[in-house]
């Protein structure tokens, strides 16, 4: 679908009863529907948020000018869970990577991968974290997922596939706890909800009622939350 310009990628499915709109961080737009709802009234709708959509866009544009492009020297600042630590090299260091005394400690054997190093280090890291808060959150929301998964998310955080299997941006690692816990909440209410009618946000907010606080740090310190420019 065409709007002015700009594309929308529409996406049907069984599991949703409402229209969704989502903006993600890179300015593209997909519109989740109820697998039978006619073309017309997608239109229609799509069209009536039309200025909202482009408001949007316009806000993400101007957050994208904090973005920070980190280099892998000494005395660069990287995040894990909402905290910045400097990186130092250390020549004589067998790990590739760890976090000691304050400081992402680098091996000098492994700048060169440097970016790898640290995606693997979130990975490894956030899997016991997303495990134990997973674990705890999914006795609220009565629901279990299918099966969870920390990968490399293009625009978004998380996703909640139709068949019930959770997956998490690795970036997600370098959120404060609390907002990490949002997040998580976020998609496991999605496996009652696959969309953000009034039913999903009233479950959230049972569960974390300061929501809207979390999502406030997300829009404004996402685009801090890379390694580069482009990843």
């Amino acid at each position: 679908m065409n709007l002015n310009g700009l594309d929308i990628e529409i996406k049907r499915s069984n599991r949703t009863k409402t229209l969704s709109i989502n903006i993600e961080r890179d300015g593209s737009v997909n519109v989740i529907v109820p697998h039978d709802l006619e073309e017309s009234k997608i239109v229609d709708i799509v069209k009536s948020k039309e200025y909202e959509i482009h408001k949007q866009i316009t806000n993400n544009k101007e957050l994208n000018k904090e973005r920070i492009d980190r280099k892998f020297v000494p005395g660069h600042s990287f995040l894990y869970l909402g905290k910045s630590y400097n990186l130092q090299i250390e020549d004589n260091q067998a790990e590739p990577l760890k976090l000691f005394n304050g400081k992402f400690l680098l091996s000098s054997k492994s700048l060169e991968k440097a970016e790898d190093v640290f995606i693997k280090f979130y990975k490894k890291m956030g899997n016991p974290i997303l495990e134990k808060r997973v674990n705890y959150f999914k006795e609220f929301i009565k629901e279990k997922p299918n099966e969870i998964k920390i990968v490399n998310l293009q625009t978004r955080w998380a996703s909640c596939t139709p068949s019930g299997n959770l997956n998490f941006n690795w970036k997600c690692f370098m959120a404060p706890p609390s907002v990490l816990d949002y997040l998580i909440v976020h998609e496991l209410v999605h496996l009652k909800h696959l969309n953000h009618s009034r039913q999903f946000w009233d479950e959230v907010s049972i569960i974390i009622p300061d929501y809207k606080t979390h999502e406030d740090w997300l829009r404004k310190n996402g685009v801090k939350m890379t390694l580069r420019d482009n990843l």
